[in-house]
């Protein structure tokens, strides 16, 4: 019985590299903390929004209701966005796969600040949101799947 053809094809010089295992280095390592501080950066910044929309509540400017919701709402996905800067150090898919889906959500969230007047507001989550999608998106190829953690 004949071997299985090499994957790539006979006439394939140079087959293009898959997703590493998890001992081999980083092909450019610099990325990686560089993801991982814009998320936490992302994730404080939440938490200060948060933080203001709780004082808002005991100040009298927000209605508790909605004030509180607001806020716990903000802390939670403040914690999701800290625990995928960790998985993005870690060199694990949760962070990668949620940063990119929060950066999706943070350009919806960044042009309608933009749309309400919010410039300085609204180019910063546009601005934080480009960076850290394009640099998620490179480490896509860097980081090993579950099934291959050599």
């Amino acid at each position: 019985m004949p071997s299985p053809a090499p994957p790539g094809g006979p006439h394939d010089e140079h087959p293009s590299p898959g997703p590493r295992s998890r001992d081999e280095p980083d092909p450019r390592p610099q990325l990686r903390p560089a993801a991982a501080v814009l998320l936490m950066l992302e994730a404080l910044l939440l938490a200060a929004v948060a933080t203001y929309s709780f004082l808002g509540v005991a100040s009298g400017m927000l209605s508790a209701q909605i004030g509180t919701a607001l806020g716990a709402f903000l802390l939670l996905f403040a914690l999701a966005v800290g625990l995928a800067a960790r998985s993005v150090l870690t060199r694990g898919r949760f962070g990668l796969g949620f940063g990119v889906t929060w950066q999706l959500f943070q350009t919806l969230v960044g042009v309608s600040l933009l749309r309400g007047a919010l410039y300085w507001q609204g180019g910063l989550a546009l601005l934080l949101a480009i960076i850290t999608f394009v640099l998620l998106i490179q480490l896509v190829r860097s980081t090993p799947l579950p099934g291959r953690d050599a």
